[in-house]
């Protein structure tokens, strides 16, 4: 069993960028670390002018955790919704065995730029 656990930030800024990918952070000092915790592993995704994106969908680039290929895929106006929309999403799913399906765990962060009390944290 695959188990995955990666921070995702979409804020403004530049192209998509891959920060520290496949690095290992430290463990909280008050939140000491179990024997069967995975390492713990970090995809930052900075998107300029986020405001004004026009398209349905956008896709960051790809990264590499855990041995397989990801990349984020967001719906600026929502997807079926009125907010903001973000999957994980298998890059190279069909390099895939048929019937291939993996477990997670994700944190997720979309971070406000312009006025951090809208930042939001998601995750276990």
């Amino acid at each position: 069993m695959l188990v995955l656990h990666s921070e995702f930030v979409v804020a403004e800024g530049s192209e998509p960028v891959e920060e520290t990918a496949n690095s290992v952070d430290a463990p909280k000092v008050d939140d000491p670390p179990k024997v069967d915790d995975p390492p713990s592993e970090r995809f930052t995704w900075t998107i300029e002018n986020f405001s004004q994106l026009s398209r349905k969908k956008v896709y960051s680039d790809g990264f590499v955790v855990g041995g397989y290929k990801w990349r984020v895929l967001i719906f600026p106006k929502g997807n079926n919704s009125d907010h903001l929309s973000v999957y994980l999403d298998v890059a190279d799913f069909a390099t895939l065995p048929y019937g291939w399906s993996t477990n997670i765990q994700l944190s997720l962060a979309v971070v406000n730029q312009v006025n951090s009390d809208f930042t939001i944290r998601k995750g276990n």
